[in-house]
C-alpha cells in the first residue's frame, strides 16, 4: 500500500510539471525522398490562429491558379497527421478549381503542443477543436454565397467535424473519411484514478518516443499504397516538430466523450457523405442512418487512411468526394444572388 501511494505521489509531481509546450511550427522542410506530387501545392501558405486557453493552431491554404474559386474544402486531418500528408489531395482539388484549407487541431501536426515530450499526443477535449473549425470558417475563410465550404474530417477528426457542424459551423456539406466512431475500451481502475487526480497528461500505457526506425503507414497497414504510405514518416523524419506517436491518458476518454456527444446531438441538416473503411464501420453506418441526408459509401480499401490508398481504391474515394463538391458548387452558383447593376 505504501509503495502504491509513493507511486501515485510521484505521478502527481510529474503531471504537475508536464514540461513546456511548443508554439506552432510553420516552416517545414520538404523531404528530399518524396516525389513532387507529395510536396506543397503552388502558392501554399501557412497561417496561425489561437483560441483562448489553447496552443496556437496551424492552418494552410492554397488556391487554384489563374481561375476563380468554385468552392472551399476545409480538411481536418486524423490523429498523427499533419497538413503535409494531404498535399497530394490539395493539389488535385486545386486543379479542379477548389480552394483548400487544412486545419490541424491543438497538439497535432505543426500546431502548438500542450506539453513535452512533444511527440506525445494530448487533447483538452474535442469540443475545442470543433470551436476552432467554426471560428476559422467564420473569421478567416468567410466563404461567399457562390463559393460554398465543404468540411472534411478524417479518422477521429470526423468527430471534431461533426461537433463543429452540430454547433452551427457554416458548412454547406460534410465529408467523413473513414470516421473513427469505434467505442474506446473502458478505463481500467488505475486509469480512472489517474483521471480523478488530474493526471490525464501522462502517457497512456505502451507509449514510446518517435523513432526513425518505426514502421511507416504502409508497413502498419494504415495506408494501402506503398509510396503514399511513406509520406507521413518522411515529413516527420525531415521535421522533428511534426513528430507524433501515441496518446496521453486523456485522449481515449476525450474521444469517447465526443462520440457520445455527437450521437446524442441533433441530426445534421446538411448533405453528408460517409466513406466507410472496409472493417469496423458499423458505428459509422449507424450514425449515417440517423441523419436526414446522408450517403454511405462503403470502400474495400484495407487501410483506414483512404487518401493514402492504392490507386484503385483512392480513385473511387476521390471521385465520391468530387461528386459532392461539384454538386454543392453547382447548386450555390445556381442560387447565388446576381451582382447589383
Amino acid at each position: 500500500m505504501q509503495r502504491a501511494l509513493l507511486l501515485i505521489a510521484a505521478l502527481v509531481l510529474v503531471a504537475c510539471d508536464p514540461g513546456q509546450g511548443r508554439e506552432a511550427f510553420t516552416d517545414s522542410r520538404p523531404p528530399p525522398s518524396l516525389a513532387p506530387r507529395f510536396l506543397a501545392p503552388e502558392g501554399w501558405a501557412w497561417g496561425v490562429v489561437q483560441a483562448q486557453g489553447q496552443p496556437q493552431l496551424r492552418y494552410g491554404v492554397s488556391s487554384p491558379a489563374g481561375i476563380g474559386i468554385r468552392a472551399h474544402v476545409l480538411i481536418v486531418p486524423a490523429y498523427g497527421e499533419s497538413a503535409e500528408v494531404w498535399f497530394e489531395t490539395a493539389r488535385q482539388l486545386n486543379a479542379r478549381g477548389y480552394g483548400v484549407w487544412v486545419l490541424e487541431r491543438a497538439g497535432q501536426g505543426g500546431s502548438g503542443r500542450y506539453l513535452s515530450p512533444h511527440d506525445l499526443g494530448h487533447t483538452e477535449g474535442f469540443e475545442t477543436g470543433a470551436e476552432a473549425v467554426r471560428s476559422l470558417i467564420i473569421e478567416v475563410i468567410r466563404p461567399a454565397d457562390e463559393a460554398p465550404l465543404i468540411l472534411l474530417g478524417a479518422g477521429d477528426a470526423a468527430l471534431t467535424a461533426v461537433m463543429a457542424a452540430q454547433a452551427g459551423a457554416p458548412a454547406a456539406a460534410l465529408v467523413l473519411s473513414a470516421p473513427d466512431f469505434r467505442s474506446q475500451p473502458p478505463p481500467r481502475r488505475w486509469e480512472s484514478l489517474a483521471s480523478r487526480l488530474g493526471l490525464t497528461r501522462l502517457p497512456a500505457p505502451g507509449w514510446s518516443a518517435w523513432s526513425r526506425e518505426a514502421p511507416d503507414d504502409y508497413a502498419t497497414g494504415l495506408a494501402s499504397d506503398p509510396w503514399r504510405g511513406k509520406v507521413r514518416h518522411a515529413w516527420q523524419t525531415a521535421n522533428p516538430d511534426l513528430r507524433l506517436t501515441g496518446a496521453s491518458l486523456g485522449w481515449a476518454p476525450a474521444q469517447s466523450q465526443a462520440l457520445s456527444q455527437i450521437q446524442a446531438g441533433p441530426p445534421l441538416g446538411m448533405p453528408l457523405v460517409v466513406l466507410g473503411p472496409a472493417t469496423g464501420a458499423d458505428a459509422a453506418q449507424t450514425f449515417c442512418a440517423a441523419q436526414t441526408a446522408c450517403q454511405y459509401a462503403a470502400t474495400t480499401d484495407p487501410g483506414r487512411a483512404l487518401h493514402l490508398g492504392a490507386e484503385t481504391y483512392r480513385t473511387l474515394w476521390f471521385q465520391t468526394i468530387m461528386d459532392l463538391i461539384s454538386q454543392m458548387s453547382a447548386r450555390a452558383r445556381a442560387v447565388a444572388p446576381s451582382p447589383p447593376a
